[in-house]
């Protein structure tokens, strides 16, 4: 699977998003660079929160893909996606109720969940508390050991962001997460307790916080930390070969939006933030004017499909 890097006409403009996080539609994937900050920042419990005087350098990459894009799909036939990261492969569903993590297959580590840990449930907004746990095992450097896993979620506050960059988006929800991990008895009977303390900023339609600052404690000591922001000019996941060129301007849009697409008898579908479809349309070779003048105020999806049915890409926009 190839990825499409989108032109988008625009600069420097805001997101205006609602304050509840609904599970985004990501039926081919999507592909999230972030800035990256070797440290944490400080997050205070209130907005607005401005990030556009930090100095980035670094960039990370996380793919959220659909489950068979893994070799290990088989071993996790509750999930839905995987997300690939230098960290390793880790097994997601995606569902209207959360979510929820499956297991994972990184250099050290195999675990495949039967209950699986629900990480964030879907809707939430900034009241959210939540708690979830299970047990299972896993194999460590080929060594099986059993395994408790806990997430406790809380909301902070929603909010204006800016990050980095300078782009600002409106309304993102904040969480304060805690994630435990607790390993063994090893055979020498020891335990391995790892805790990761983060603080995210969600947007909707997104597969991941937008924001993440984390701290990493195992066995108490404070073992890793770092910051990550999205970087908009990113690239998102498609189901065709080959890359075509597609232009949708303006964004955000208000009552007109313009798709420039090189092939005859395409198709634009719009959906809502929580995956209704809400526009039905036939494109022309070239540009294409559509009237979304009577479309509320939010996080849209545009699916543009080839006569083939070949989706030609599938990205974000914002209507105001």
């Amino acid at each position: 699977m190839k990825k499409l890097i989108l032109t988008l006409l625009v600069l420097g403009y805001s997101y205006v998003g609602a304050q509840t996080i609904n599970c985004p539609n990501l039926p081919w994937g999507m592909t999230m660079e972030f800035d990256q900050v070797n440290d944490t920042v400080p997050v205070s419990n209130t907005g607005p929160w401005d990030f556009s005087s930090l100095q980035t350098g670094v960039i990370y990459e996380m793919k959220v893909l659909p489950l068979d894009s893994s070799v290990y799909a088989s071993n996790y036939p509750n999930a839905t996606h995987v997300l690939k990261s230098d960290n390793g492969e880790f097994f997601l569903s995606y569902d209207p109720t959360g979510l929820k993590s499956h297991g994972k297959v990184t250099s050290s580590t195999t675990s495949s969940y039967a209950n699986a840990l629900t990480l964030v449930p879907f809707p939430f907004n900034s009241t959210l508390n939540h708690v979830d746990s299970m047990a299972s095992t896993l194999v460590w450097n080929s060594l099986p050991a059993n395994v408790t896993e806990k997430v406790e979620a809380e909301g902070i506050a929603s909010g204006n962001v800016t990050m980095p960059d300078g782009i600002t988006y409106q309304n993102a929800v904040i969480l304060s997460t805690i994630r435990t991990t607790v390993t063994g008895p090893s055979p020498f009977g020891t335990y391995l307790t790892v805790e990761e303390h983060s603080k995210v900023f969600w947007l909707p339609g997104y597969a991941l916080p937008v924001i993440e600052v984390l701290h990493v404690f195992s066995n108490g000591s404070l073992v890793f930390k770092r910051s990550l922001f999205l970087r908009e000019s990113q690239s998102f996941n498609v189901s065709e070969e080959e890359a075509v060129s597609v232009i949708v301007s303006p964004n955000p849009i208000s009552n007109l939006m313009t798709v420039n697409q090189p092939l005859e008898n395409s198709h634009l579908y719009l959906f809502s933030v929580t995956g209704e479809l809400v526009l039905n349309q036939g494109l022309v070779k070239g540009d294409n004017q559509i009237d979304v003048s009577t479309l509320p105020v939010g996080l849209y999806t545009y699916r543009i499909v080839g006569k083939d049915s070949r989706v030609l890409v599938e990205e974000k926009v914002m209507k105001t």
